[in-house]
Order: C-alpha cells, then structure tokens, then sequence
C-alpha cells in the first residue's frame, strides 16, 4: 500500500515542509500559496494531457466556474464555501460531461480537441465579461463578514496554505488511486494507441469522460479556493487562456505522464518569475518576461522529458544496477 502511493506521499511532505517554510515570512508563504494552488490544478490537467493524451487548452474554463460559483454564491446568496464548493465541483463535472460528449461523439482528437476547448473557455470568457452580474470584466470583490470561519476570511495567510497542503494531498492521492486501477490502464492505453484499445473492448467514450469529469472537478475546486483565498475574482485571472497556457508549460517543463511532474514546473517557474519581476521588473519594461520566456525555452530545449522525466531517470538508474548485479550473481557462482 505504501509503495503504492508513494509518488503521492513524498510531494505531499514536501509541500508540508515548503509550508513550514512559508510560516517564517508571509512573502514565502504567498509564493507558496501559489505554487501549490497552481501546481495542483495542473496536476489534475495532467491527468487528461499526460496520462490519457487529451490536451485541454480550455481548462481555466473549470477554474473559472468554481471562482466564480464561490464569488457569486456568496455575494448573491451569501452561501459559505459549504455550499458553493460542492456546487461549483459539480456544475464542473456537468460541463465537462457536456463538452466530452460533443467532442467525442465527433471524434475530436488531438489538435482539434485542444482547440475546441479553447473555444469553450474563450465563449464564458466573453459572456462573463459582458455579463453585469457577475461582474463584467472588472470582475467581483467577496465582501467580509462577522462570521470569518464559515467564509473561511482569515487575518493572516498561513490557514490559506494548509487548505492548499490539504488539496494537494487529496488531488495527489485520488489520482494515484485511479492512476494504479483500472481506470489509469485503460487512460495509458487510450494515449498509446486508442485504436489498438476499443479493438481489445477498452470502453473509450466511458474513460475520456471519467478523465475529463474527474479532471475538471478538481480544477474546479482549485478556482473554489482561488477565490475565497484571494477574495477576488476577475474573467482575466480565473478564465483567461493564460491559465491555460501555465498548466501547458508546467506539465511541458516538469514532465507530461508523472503525476507529481507538473507540480515540480511550478514550483520552479513559478519563484523564478517572481524573482525575475523582482530584480529586473523594474529596468527596461518586459526584460523579466523575455528573461522568464528564454529560461521556459532553454529548459524545453535541454529537457525535452521535463525535470520529472531527468529525475526519474537518475532514480531508476542505481535500481537498475542493483537488480543487474543481483543477477549477475548466480551467473558467477555457477560458473565458479
């Protein structure tokens, strides 16, 4: 069991360290606070791009509704994550159901699946941005209330940050789950060769849906804490294409097909643009984002397997060796 979930288990203390390291200065706990958000959305993209090679450039759409389900469901109705979260994960499911039958029903793959989602994302972009209710493109303030605990409104970071630590750990551990089941055979054999996989009576429809629903629910809820983190909500940040893009380039950078990959892209890039902005934000204008673009290529370049992949690779290798001399052994006894 143990080992079973170990590629849960060890990003997740990791992220409880780099929390323990966020106590000793709020600016550290920001950053972590994002890395971890970030990081843990795109690892329920991953599921879909990595692991079943359905790549969504539309996802922010998911991240959208569960901000805006939170922002609305409290300033409307004055409903408390209690309520907003669980509706929020849900309407994500029935978009996403939606979205996959439209797409699948029609054969969309590849590139014309990821364009097609984009084009989901870009249409609720633009009605929340003309939608008045909701904000429009100014976006929406939650308000504070007497009763912080129940809108989880704290004075300081650090609560933010073990929600964070403890959605991390459930996107981790229920994506090992279903990533060590049947499920995560049948996605890995969807991404080979789908062909090959309905022709051994692998239910295709059933499992890109499953992936699509599951994937999308988790991100719903990453946008569920966005907002009431950061008590803000605007069409940019929580649908624009560039969440899209960053949960692209995580999972690109850190490596495709490992679950924990894209978290190790966002906890790289992540305090590198913010170090970037820091030092040299203030010289010529834009050197920090062609300074951050040069450093996503480099790393493209030289890793075309992500960090993941080169780390995997030099802890696979002494295991190797070990088994390759455990069965040398015999061989040189007998022959003795």
């Amino acid at each position: 069991m143990l080992r079973r979930f170990l590629p849960a288990l060890v990003p997740t203390m990791l992220a409880i360290a780099g929390f323990g390291v966020g106590l000793a200065d709020p600016y550290f706990m920001e950053i972590f606070i994002m890395v971890g958000l970030i990081g843990t959305v795109a690892v329920a993209w991953n599921l879909m791009a990595g692991f079943t090679g359905l790549v969504s450039l539309g996802h922010s759409l998911f991240f959208g509704i569960g901000a805006y389900t939170v922002a609305y469901g409290q300033v409307g109705f004055g409903l408390g994550p209690l309520a907003t979260w669980p509706i929020a994960m849900l309407m994500a499911a029935a978009s996403a159901l939606c979205i996959g039958l439209l797409c699948f029903r029609y054969g969309l793959r590849g590139y014309f699946f990821s364009i097609a989602t984009l084009a989901f994302s870009e249409v609720a972009f633009l009605l929340v941005s003309a939608t008045l209710w909701l904000g429009r493109s100014d976006g929406m303030m939650l308000p504070s209330s007497p009763d912080a605990l129940r809108y989880l409104q704290f004075d300081h970071k650090w609560p933010y940050g073990l929600i964070i630590v403890a959605f991390l750990a459930l996107t981790l551990f229920l994506s090992q789950a279903f990533l060590t089941a049947r499920p995560g055979y049948y996605w890995r054999a969807l991404r080979d060769n789908e062909g090959a996989a309905e022709a051994l009576g692998v239910p295709a429809m059933r499992y890109k849906l499953l992936v699509f629903a599951l994937s999308a629910v988790l991100t719903a809820l990453g946008g569920a804490i966005f907002a009431n983190t950061f008590a803000f909500v605007d069409p940019r940040s929580t649908l624009g294409v560039e969440l899209s893009i960053q949960l692209l380039v995580f999972g690109i950078i850190g490596g495709l097909g490992l679950l924990w990959g894209p978290l190790l892209g966002a906890a790289l890039l992540i305090p590198a643009g913010e170090l970037l902005r820091t030092y040299l934000g203030s010289g010529f204008h834009g050197i920090n984002i062609v300074a951050y673009a040069l450093l996503m290529i480099v790393l493209a370049l030289l890793l075309p397997q992500g960090l993941g992949g080169v780390l995997g690779a030099r802890l696979a290798r002494p295991s190797a060796e070990k088994r390759a001399t455990a069965d040398q052994a015999p061989a040189v006894e007998a022959a003795s």
